[in-house]
């Protein structure tokens, strides 16, 4: 198995050029100005089957509510106590289950630790740096789903005239969820980063290498001062 998170607005914020009339001015399409972010839970398997997603609201009520808007210790607790454990049981029959996520510190609480000791439940941490090549749902999947998200709000906003709520927002989600993890998607998130088949080829040196300066000189607009400019 395979976790992240990602992050949408609920409004498309930028202007699409939209057809006029021959000659009337060219006109925008402004995007909505709400800039809140959600957060969501992301779950898939190898064998191409998906976990419903968990939302992450900004707020302090619900399950899946955060002050910051983002997963912090408790909710990674509950959610692979109350969403990931009970959903994975039955297809697991018995069987360790491995579940990679990003090693933010969040994941990996003694609280955790030992429910996944407990469950049978093997959690694999990327090392820092790295997801960039080896997190399949950022290399495959999150790509797709933020043209989706995009095309979704737009449809939305196009049908009702109003800009997208938070009591709107899980209705919008589904449908650009849906149409971006499909079968042959989220089997390729794991194929491409060499998980599953295990391919030790699939991650090449280049792309493990650190981040090079491209730029070392630097100048001021304007011409300074001796001390400033020395």
């Amino acid at each position: 198995w395979g976790m992240d998170e990602t992050n949408t607005q609920r409004g498309n914020t930028g202007k699409e050029r939209v057809v006029k009339i021959r000659g009337n001015k060219t006109a925008h399409k402004q995007g909505g100005a709400n800039k809140e972010t959600v957060t969501a839970i992301v779950t898939i398997c190898a064998d191409g089957s998906t976990l419903d997603p968990t939302l992450i609201f900004k707020g302090e009520n619900l399950f899946a509510c955060c002050p910051k808007g983002w997963t912090d210790s408790e909710i990674c607790k509950d959610w692979i106590k109350d969403v990931f454990e009970p959903a994975t049981r039955e297809k697991a029959n018995g069987e360790l289950r491995v579940l990679f996520m990003d090693g933010h510190s969040s994941h990996f609480t003694p609280e955790i630790i030992d429910f996944s000791l407990q469950f049978h439940i093997m959690i694999v941490g990327y090392p820092p740096h790295c997801t960039h090549a080896l997190q399949g749902l950022d290399v495959v999947c999150f790509a797709k789903m933020k043209t989706e998200m995009k095309n979704a709000i737009n449809e939305f906003e196009e049908t009702h005239q109003h800009p997208v709520a938070k009591a709107d927002f899980t209705g919008v989600f589904g449908q650009a969820f849906l149409k971006s993890f499909d079968e042959e998607t989220v089997k390729a998130a794991f194929r491409v980063t060499g998980v599953h088949p295990f391919d030790r080829a699939a991650i090449r040196p280049e792309q493990m290498k650190p981040a090079e300066a491209t730029s070392v000189k630097g100048s001021f607009a304007l011409t300074q001062t001796s001390p400033v400019k020395a």
